[in-house]
């Protein structure tokens, strides 16, 4: 028996798959979702999730964190960011992360805490969607 997994981000419907496990990060450490799970709602960290489509090899895609439902068969995942390796430019990647480095460093005086914690948040997501790129691109 297989689970219907959706991916939903702001921007378009990442995943609609039947799948026969997933793997991911949930906040409280990694978790796998298998047929016959309980339902549930957690909070979902930054990182890979892995999945593997029914009769197909496991397939993965780094996630930026969110929530996930698991309700019967069907296991829904909201969140910001769902991109493939091949998705993500690691210069680009390594741009933004000195940015938000630069930003905390010399405007920790000007910025509210809102505000700090907010790039504070964008920098570890971006060091988690370099770490699972570098991972990807090791082992291709």
């Amino acid at each position: 028996m297989a689970l219907q997994f959706r991916i939903i981000t702001p921007m378009r419907t990442a995943l609609q798959a039947a799948v026969t496990s997933i793997q991911l990060p949930a906040k409280a450490g990694e978790m796998e979702i298998l047929p016959g799970h309980a339902d549930m709602i957690t909070a979902v960290a930054n990182g890979e999730l892995t999945y593997k489509p029914e009769g197909e090899e496991a397939r993965s895609l780094f996630v930026g964190g969110g929530f996930l439902q698991v309700e019967s068969e069907s296991v829904l995942l909201v969140t910001d960011t769902a991109l493939v390796a091949s998705e993500i430019d690691p210069t680009a990647v390594e741009t933004a992360i000195e940015r938000a480095r630069a930003a905390l460093r010399n405007s920790a005086t000007v910025l509210d805490r809102e505000e700090q914690t907010f790039l504070a948040a964008q920098l570890a997501k971006q060091l988690a969607m370099l770490e699972f790129t570098r991972k990807k691109h090791t082992l291709a």
